[in-house]
């Protein structure tokens, strides 16, 4: 039996422990001849309806239109077509499709904006009075004005509402959509989209001991996420949801067909907009008062560099608003929500290759109907899937459609009364939204699955930045792949799949491993080549890396932050867990706008279990002291802490190109502002001084990139990455070293330096830390200097309470 094939029964094997535990049922796979998937328990049918809603309406029977019979005829679905969301609504969810229903969303809307909602009086109210107070009108004119200008927003409204509010056509449109979207989807995924039929299970009947409305959270990675949640209801008999989205999808022809399906298109800010937020909390009150599914992805924006964003708390705290206010203003003392955490991950989204450019530099590019059919007629390409190969042997994937399998895990489930939890909270103010938003990203994590291909990507960066070789063996790549597994082996305890996974592959031998590499660099990279006679891989641009890799580092970026601290100071008296202590707690600071460092629960992550555990594996060793927090640490596998530490470094270099390009292109444009205000005549009149003093956002970041690469200053591309770059940006703000702030007509945003001496003092701090050779080196084991850089960064942003008490105590002071 050839190496090949003893990999594919051991994958074989791999691929049934994984549908024993976890994905066992892809919901492309015969989505029209079977279009129901039976769950693990049989659905109740002792009651016509479990929602106990009023005026939860019946489906008036199918409709034959022409439409839909020319449907069934032409792509011979039979009657099969009629079993397509036949069940998910009125008998087991609210049929939100009836007339009925529309006609009371309709009303309710209306009546909200014509008089129920007194909080458009007071702005009316305001509006005028302002006016009156201006002089602009007469007091005699104030209520015909007052009448005047409720109109107007009441007609504003009404208008917006139209426009971006869902429509729910007819299960008829559903299933339309779902036999369109299911023809393009299995040919742009012919690997399948994978989810636990348990997992769904587990939801549903946890949803029918008490129904009300699920709040689908998923992580959000590519615009198909709406999507293939959709699916998923559509085909385990559950109501498709309302979904949350972005005005920009709002585009012609596709922005109605979203709207048929649940989308609310709301603003990516309400800037100048006094109604916008409101209007848009009665939506909502409304579809959760009717327990209507709701779909809501709180890192508010697609992640372009595969880790988690930092939640946006908008649309939390209108859910928790609304809640509070059914409980005891209303007095629903039923009124609950169910929050569902949805980790989704992709072996390879279909935005790739754009989400790579935008990391290095080039704008965002705007949705449209092009852009739209053009993903959907890739679906129908004639163009051949055949590996082509360069003048070397090596693989060029440069004009071949990559694509992968998608796989979608459920984390644990929970009530917003239970995470409440306190009879004395009234207000939204009262509750901790960071830590709602938190929750949930932590439960994505903890349930995200690792694919093969973001395993490589990990042991491919990890050696690249070790070894700083572009072309090597397969060979040469195998020790850090084992190093690699082993180290995310120990973080996925929790996690059935992974931990199968991880175990197996740890079991193959080389040549299975060598062949399971160029198998997944064959699949997945345009950038990175492999040429399989040889053996030897070339990295091209090691940026496409960056997204592989980072679907793995939220599970190890502290033992690598504790490595690279160890590697600073190792040996010496300062490589002690005081000193340690104080720097990971400094660096997991500049990082805290990276990753999810707060409410982690984790004990695994608190740096003394990292430093122990590092010693039971023979990494590093201790010392003898009579005081432990002064027990010098020693490394024993020099390579090994090297490795991890590499991967952490490119967070650290990032901030360095920005603090340095921040404090050049402001010195640049304060002398060019100079000349500028020297050479101006008295008849002449700067009119906008901001765009000449400041350097705008987009601006800035632009200059930075193109200034960082021209200089060569860091050997890792992923330093100047764009998201990182910005996450870095806001950081600096939050601590008040720098100011973000918007022109009167919100549309450009521009930095300006608050705190010039506590910005080099953190630069030349962070500069120490990524020049072990420097002179200065002293910088990071002065006491004093250590300090003050701790108080820089707590003077003005929240940081974990129980770390900064056992920071306080380590530098003998107290909070």
């Amino acid at each position: 039996m050839s190496t090949t094939t003893r990999r594919q029964e051991k994958k074989k094997g791999v691929a049934e422990s994984v549908a024993n535990s976890d994905f066992d049922v892809n919901i492309l796979h015969d989505p029209f001849e079977n279009p129901n998937i039976d769950l693990k328990f049989p659905l109740p049918i002792d009651k016509e309806t479990y929602v106990d809603v009023e005026d939860n309406y019946e489906s008036l029977g199918q409709s034959f239109n022409i439409l839909n019979s020319a449907i069934r005829m032409i792509l011979g679905y039979g009657a099969n077509y009629d079993e397509i969301y036949s069940k998910n609504e009125y008998k087991y969810f609210l049929n939100k499709h009836s007339d009925e229903f529309k006609t009371k969303f309709k009303n309710y809307m209306n009546s909200k904006l014509e008089k129920d909602d007194t909080k458009l009086d007071e702005i009316v109210y305001d509006l005028i009075n302002q006016e009156l107070n201006m002089k602009l009108i007469e007091a005699k004119d104030f209520k015909a004005r007052f009448k005047e200008v409720k109109k107007y927003m009441v007609e504003f409204y009404k208008q917006n509402n139209e426009k971006n509010l869902p429509t729910f056509p007819s299960h008829n449109f559903v299933r339309s959509a779902y036999l369109t979207v299911m023809t393009i989807m299995r040919r742009l995924f012919p690997k399948g989209i994978w989810v636990s039929n348990q997992d769904i299970s587990n939801l549903y009947q946890k949803y029918l001991e008490d129904p009300m409305s699920i709040i689908w959270t998923p992580s959000h990675q590519s615009h198909l996420d709406y999507i293939i949640l959709h699916l998923i209801c559509v085909r385990f008999q559950m109501a498709t949801p309302a979904v949350i989205a972005g005005e920009n999808l709002n585009v012609a022809v596709v922005g109605g067909l979203l709207k048929g399906l649940g989308a609310v298109f709301i603003p990516r800010t309400f800037n100048n907009e006094l109604y916008t937020e409101r209007n848009l909390n009665n939506v909502m009150e409304f579809l959760l008062i009717n327990k209507i599914p709701f779909e809501v992805f709180i890192e508010g924006t697609r992640s372009r560099d595969g880790k988690l964003l930092l939640p946006k708390y908008g649309i939390l705290k209108s859910l928790v608003s609304i809640y509070l206010k059914q409980r005891f203003e209303e007095h629903n003392p039923k009124f609950n929500m169910l929050f569902q955490p949805v980790a989704v991950t992709y072996e390879r989204v279909y935005e790739n290759d754009e989400f790579l450019k935008e990391l290095k530099g080039d704008d965002k590019k705007q949705e449209s109907l092009f852009g739209i059919l053009s993903v959907a007629g890739s679906a129908f390409s004639n163009k051949k899937d055949v590996i082509i190969r360069d003048k070397q042997g090596f693989t060029d994937n440069s004009t071949r459609k990559l694509t992968g399998k998608i796989f979608l895990k459920l984390g644990e489930s929970f009530t917003l009364e239970r995470f409440i939890d306190n009879p004395e909270i009234r207000h939204e103010k009262d509750v901790n939204l960071k830590k709602l938003g938190f929750t949930i990203l932590h439960e994505i994590n903890r349930n995200s699955f690792l694919p093969e291909v973001s395993i490589v990507g990990t042991a491919l960066q990890a050696y690249n930045y070790f070894a700083n070789k572009a072309i090597f063996s397969v060979q040469e790549l195998i020790p850090v792949y084992r190093i690699v597994v082993e180290a995310l082996l120990r973080e996925n305890e929790s996690s059935k799949t992974n931990k199968i996974i991880l175990q197996n592959m740890l079991k193959f031998s080389d040549a299975e491993l060598s062949s399971l590499i160029i198998e997944q660099i064959t699949n997945f990279f345009r950038h990175i080549k492999v040429n399989d006679t040889k053996n030897l891989i070339r990295i091209e641009s090691p940026i496409e890396l960056l997204y592989y890799k980072n679907l793995t580092i939220h599970l190890i970026i502290q033992r690598c932050l504790v490595m690279y601290i160890i590697t600073l100071l190792n040996g010496t008296e300062h490589c002690n867990r005081r000193i340690i202590g104080k720097l990971f707690y400094i660096l997991t600071g500049f990082l805290k706008n990276e990753f999810l460092f707060d409410y982690d629960e984790n004990e695994r992550n608190g740096m003394s279990f990292i430093i122990q555990d590092l010693t039971d594996l023979g990494v590093i060793s201790k010392s003898k002291a009579e005081d432990s927090e002064y027990a010098i640490y020693t490394i024993d596998d020099p390579n090994f802490v090297r490795l991890f530490a590499n991967l952490a470094q490119p967070f650290l270099e990032s901030y360095v190109v920005l603090i340095t390009n921040i404090l050049e292109m402001t010195s640049n444009l304060a002398s060019n502002y100079a000349r500028a205000k020297q050479q101006q005549t008295h008849d002449q009149i700067i009119l906008d001084d901001d765009e000449l003093k400041y350097p705008t956002t987009k601006g800035l970041l632009k200059y930075i990139i193109a200034q960082s690469r021209k200089k060569a200053q860091f050997q890792s591309l992923e330093s100047i990455n764009k998201q990182y770059l910005v996450s870095d940006l806001y950081y600096l703000n939050n601590l008040q070293l720098i100011k973000i702030f918007k022109n009167k007509a919100k549309t450009k945003a521009f930095v300006q330096i608050l705190n010039p001496r506590d910005l080099q003092v953190i630069n030349r701090f962070l500069i120490q830390l990524l020049h072990v050779n420097t002179e200065e080196k002293n910088l990071l084991t002065d006491e004093i200097n250590v300090n003050y850089v701790i108080d820089i960064t707590n003077k003005n942003f929240e940081r974990d309470i129980g770390e900064l008490e056992r920071v306080s105590k380590l530098r003998g002071s107290k909070i």
